[in-house]
């Protein structure tokens, strides 16, 4: 038996191994969340898994230099890939022969799909990005190539919950300066001078403000650091953890879910 997701979730096993992708995402856009499979035995995933998991050559995999910013890598098709991973914290691919890659091992995946298909997202929100309003920048992204929020689908994947991430008053006050709906993300922890932060509650405040609908917005609702089995975590193995992939394939016509 697979272990217990959201029911907007369910297993699925590829190339790539075990992985998670959101039903409601399915008929819009390959995608998947991978687990710890992906990069089993080494830190870096296995993105030659991940291209046969798509059905694309590995060239067509991109990722990009994570840096805890917002800053938005776009995709446009017929282009090419960069030789090197470009410095950027979320990919819009309006190109259905590329797939558009982030890594997490804590931190907040994110993917979106346009129900007209017109275009997908891959999001890497740590707390830096959060506070910086990445997935917000990305919302913009999508609207400056025709791509209304209201016609967005978003799936929240694993990241470390409100259960186990606690953090210190400066990471509050950077919150609390770029954002006023943020004192709502923040509960005070046992730990005297230390807060718990729901990751997932502000990205998903934040995709709301941007105007995608709430009922539009799937949260798999499970936290990293709990589930070893499953998921790498930073808080929990430090530099010896590995990463996992969010991925996403636009859906042209004819293309196959794999």
């Amino acid at each position: 038996m697979e272990p217990a997701v959201s029911p907007a979730f369910e297993w699925r096993q590829v190339p790539a191994g075990r992985v998670v992708v959101a039903v409601p995402l399915v008929p819009l856009a390959a995608h998947f969340f991978s687990t710890r499979d992906v990069s089993h035995q080494t830190r870096d995933p296995d993105y030659r898994s991940v291209a046969a998991s798509f059905g694309v050559p590995p060239r067509h995999v991109v990722d990009v230099r994570q840096v805890h910013g917002r800053d938005v890598l776009v995709l446009q098709p017929g282009g090419e890939s960069p030789a090197a991973p470009v410095e950027a914290d979320a990919i819009v691919s309006l190109d259905p022969d590329r797939v558009a890659t982030i890594r997490v091992a804590d931190c907040i995946p994110i993917l979106l799909a346009d129900r007209r298909r017109r275009a997908v997202a891959a999001v890497h929100a740590g707390w830096r990005g959060t506070a910086a309003g990445v997935v917000e920048a990305t919302v913009a992204v999508l609207e400056q190539h025709g791509v209304r929020p209201a016609d967005l689908v978003a799936a929240i994947g694993p990241g470390i919950g409100a259960c186990c991430y606690e953090v210190d008053r400066p990471v509050l006050d950077t919150f609390l300066r770029r954002d006023a709906a943020a004192d709502a993300w923040f509960v005070p922890a046992q730990t005297g001078g230390r807060w718990r932060l729901d990751l997932t509650r502000a990205n998903r405040d934040q995709l709301v403000r941007c105007g995608v609908p709430a009922g539009s917005i799937h949260e798999i609702g499970s936290c990293t650091r709990d589930r070893p089995d499953l998921w790498h975590s930073f808080r929990r193995e430090r530099d010896a953890a590995g990463r996992m992939v969010a991925a996403i394939r636009l859906r042209a016509s004819g293309l196959v879910d794999r």
